[in-house]
């Protein structure tokens, strides 16, 4: 396969979760996979042989993934939702003049699923009718921990998602003769949509693209409006996705860790008007707690169960005085508002220069752990572990507001 510069990762929201959706919202990011951990048992009955393993059975597949991506402002709330749970988006023209958007994101029971699809390999080759790529499309997919983090370059985001499937390929399970509206019986249907472009291959070596015009998911079929070739279980004919063509339809906007602002006060009105602080190597972190729950449905989990959420916000500052450590010592409420402003004006009409912004406030945050330590000629930089805590007054621990040229539809639909 060619370089993984020539992959593409794509999301889009799903109306149900665990029904697929084809991606059409194309992500740039560093690195990450959802994974296709096949169980195999090594099934081992007495049969007069001293062998542990007799017999290779399947199991359960794990389909957890991790990625890693720079923030970027518009890219990031597909993310920051999903952890969440819930967002509202407004257009603030009335407060910029210009088309500006506001996304504000709170945390709710249940989380929204989302289908992610990644291209890999190089995706146009089909020589020799044998495609030199992979498209890989998890559907059902639920943030279980995303990470916000800096030292002194670009803001990371990394993120860890549980997937209810996975769409690698489909092996036929019944032969398939040529002709018009033929239905090809899959061992699976599931993460195939009627938006897709499939292709058609088995080891004769024979291939040919086509559109799915409709999906039976219960007899396990798609249809194919004209099979130009017959494939048969023999020739191991098999069904995969054709890669999509990535369009990214906006500049990158990524933040850097000299974006970021911190406030801290009594409360988040008084930590609105609090001159800044100054923080080094912070991490803010949401966990989910997802349990898989393996049923009769599929091999792959049947359902995503979201368990207790937490927060935690871990940080360094250059120690100048005793005022944090008595803050430690006190246990006193402290309200922190995080504010990444990138500085780029959203619209160059807006006479008000409204920029692109991630507003994260945290209404009760307590220090659990202060560290100063000390070594050969260093500098003396404390060290704080934090855990943010629903405030009754607030109703919440945490509101992430996100501002930017994309209105809501592109994250919800």
């Amino acid at each position: 396969m060619a370089s993984t510069r020539l992959s593409y990762l794509s999301i889009i929201k799903e109306a149900t979760i665990a029904t697929a959706v084809q991606p059409d919202n194309f992500i740039r990011f560093k690195d990450g996979d959802a994974q296709f951990n096949q169980e195999v048992i090594e099934n081992n009955p007495i049969q007069s042989n001293r062998h542990v393993g007799i017999q290779p059975v399947l199991g359960k597949v794990d389909t957890g993934g991790q990625y890693s991506l720079d923030l970027d402002y518009n890219e990031c709330v597909f993310f920051l939702y999903g952890a969440m749970g819930t967002i509202a988006s407004a257009d603030i023209s009335s407060l910029t003049d210009a088309s500006v958007f506001r996304h504000t994101i709170t945390t709710a029971n249940s989380l929204p699923g989302f289908t992610m699809e990644q291209g890999k390999g190089n995706l146009t080759d089909t020589s020799n009718n044998r495609q030199n790529y992979s498209v890989e499309r998890a559907f059902g997919v639920l943030v279980n921990t995303l990470t916000l983090s800096a030292n002194d370059g670009i803001v990371g985001l990394a993120l860890t998602t549980i997937a209810h499937g996975l769409f690698l390929k489909s092996d036929l399970v019944a032969d398939a003769g040529a002709g018009s509206t033929v239905d090809l019986e899959l061992e699976s249907v599931e993460g195939l949509t009627t938006s897709d472009t499939v292709n058609i291959f088995d080891e004769t070596p024979q291939s040919e693209t086509d559109a799915v015009a409709a999906i039976d998911t219960s007899a396990k079929t798609i249809e194919i409006a004209t099979l130009g070739n017959s494939y048969t279980i023999a020739n191991n004919a098999k069904v995969e996705l054709v890669p999509q063509t990535p369009v990214y339809s906006l500049d990158p906007n990524v933040a850097v860790f000299h974006h970021a602002a911190f406030q801290f006060g009594a409360t988040i009105a008084a930590a609105g008007s609090a001159d800044e602080e100054n923080v080094e190597d912070w991490e803010f972190g949401i966990n989910n707690n997802l349990e898989q729950r393996y049923g009769s449905l599929r091999a792959t989990p049947s359902h995503i169960g979201e368990k207790g959420l937490q927060f935690t916000f871990n940080f360094k500052k250059f120690f100048e005085n005793v005022t944090d450590r008595d803050r430690y010592l006190r246990q006193v409420r402290r309200a922190m508002i995080i504010t990444l402003d990138s500085g780029v004006i959203v619209s160059a009409t807006d006479t008000n220069d409204a920029t692109y912004k991630v507003i994260i406030e945290v209404s009760d945050l307590r220090l659990t752990s202060y560290n100063l330590p000390t070594g050969t000629d260093d500098l003396y930089v404390v060290e704080f572990t934090a855990i943010p805590f629903y405030d009754t007054g607030d109703g919440r621990a945490v509101r992430i507001k996100v501002e930017n040229e994309n209105a809501g539809t592109v994250y919800t639909a």
